[in-house]
């Protein structure tokens, strides 16, 4: 597939997630959109058909190009993982299902850490771990630091299906990880303490299991980390269900 066909199946793509095309939609006439994209047809073609693949749309001779409901999209798929964390919308739903990924691998991953980790995983945790502290007050900074800690206790796990998988979801979570500290920050009232202060001892009590070996404490720290993230998120949901 050519760069313009990614192009163009990159901004269909982004339309629908956001929701700006809806499920069961039917998408222009191949003509109409090489029109409007100011591409030819092939193009087009080209596009819709890594849509296909990734099932966010069938086309069918009789009915036209469908688009289908999200539960058959393809949501491991690198793309979709992509648009999905981009669009920051659909009321945080996106944040919360992440959120529940990673409370389903990473305390395991964690345990795992503690009693897998060699000396050199140690040296390149303890790296981390002060990166993500220089990295308090700039929030895209701290999130990508974030990610490369909990990344890095990932990989110290040596289970490879957890580090493929995690790998995969790198986009949404380093966004994830963003959110959650501005959610921090604008909701003074559900914060146990100053955000960067809180923020930064879990992840200590973390470092610390993991470089200890304490697999137990390894698990129960990154779950009740996930958990506290968890919960954020649903809180202000809630709120702004109610808004609305």
């Amino acid at each position: 597939m050519g760069s313009r066909s990614r192009e163009v199946e990159s901004q269909i793509g982004r339309r629908i997630v956001s929701g700006a095309i809806q499920p069961g939609e039917k998408l222009p006439k191949v003509e109409e959109l090489s029109e409007q994209y100011g591409v030819s047809r092939t193009v087009v073609r080209e596009a819709l058909q890594g849509l296909s693949s990734k099932n966010i749309i069938r086309a069918n001779q009789r009915s036209g190009t469908i688009v289908l409901p999200s539960n058959q999209w393809q949501w491991w798929d690198l793309d979709v993982i992509t648009w999905l964390s981009d669009y920051q919308g659909r009321d945080g739903e996106f944040y919360l299902d992440m959120t529940d990924v990673r409370l389903g691998i990473e305390p395991i991953a964690a345990q795992l850490a503690a009693r897998n980790a060699t000396e050199e995983d140690k040296e390149e945790i303890t790296e981390r771990f002060k990166d993500l502290e220089n990295a308090l007050g700039d929030m895209k900074k701290w999130a990508k630091a974030d990610y490369e800690f909990h990344f890095r206790i990932i990989e110290a796990s040596h289970n490879t299906l957890m580090i493929s998988l995690l790998k995969l979801l790198h986009n949404g979570l380093v966004i994830s990880r963003e959110k959650s500290l501005s959610t921090l920050r604008e909701n003074p009232d559900l914060q146990q303490g100053e955000p960067d202060s809180e923020i930064i001892k879990r992840h200590k009590d973390l470092y610390k299991a993991v470089i200890n070996g304490d697999e137990e404490q390894a698990k129960s720290v990154m779950e009740n980390m996930i958990l506290r993230v968890k919960e954020l998120f649903e809180k202000t949901l809630l709120q702004n269900t109610q808004i609305k």
